[in-house]
């Protein structure tokens, strides 16, 4: 059964916990203002750390989702996801220390460029863009790197650019 808390001063709902998978240990945490849910935080493999977190809007549509790749409690990365569904970006924190420093750009589904801030002064260094990979077989990735650029000198924009081909290979490289 879920167990509910109340805000003492409101008598507001505001948190939820619940047992989705119904072996007696609650798994999902809903955090809640009333009947709207702010996020759901969510341990999927039961080691007591949040491996997940669900932020929600005020309209009650899904805002992005938060992630911890290794399973240890930290966000590490975050999903975007617009109004109406689709994935828009994904922010990752290599370092794994709360700086997004590398992002990821989708379009109707699909990665379409990405960028990486390697330095931490909070600008790109490096660009990628992305094509569709329609020979792409099961387990590989529907997109293929179509070019990288680079800030060698820490002016805000590229210096050189490496155009892939069809096969991965470059085509050649581009400099200002």
């Amino acid at each position: 059964k879920p167990r509910a808390e109340y805000d003492q001063t409101t008598g507001r709902l505001k948190r939820l916990a619940y047992d989705a998978n119904r072996n007696g240990r609650n798994d999902a945490v809903s955090i809640m203002d009333g009947t709207r849910i702010d996020r759901i935080e969510l341990d999927l493999d039961e080691n007591g750390k949040v491996d997940r977190w669900d932020f929600y809007r005020e309209d009650r549509t899904l805002d992005k989702v938060g992630l911890s790749r290794l399973n240890d409690g930290v966000m590490d990365s975050q999903a975007y996801y617009g109004a109406d569904g689709p994935l828009q970006r994904i922010e990752a924190a290599t370092g794994r220390d709360a700086r997004y420093d590398r992002v990821e750009f989708n379009e109707a589904g699909a990665l379409v460029r990405s960028e990486e801030d390697a330095n931490g002064d909070g600008r790109p260094e490096k660009w990628d863009t992305y094509r569709p990979n329609p020979g792409a077989r099961a387990g590989e990735p529907a997109y293929a790197i179509a070019s990288s650029a680079f800030d060698d000198e820490g002016m805000g924009k590229p210096q050189r650019r490496f155009v892939y081909g069809a096969k991965g290979t470059i085509e050649r490289v581009e400099t200002d």
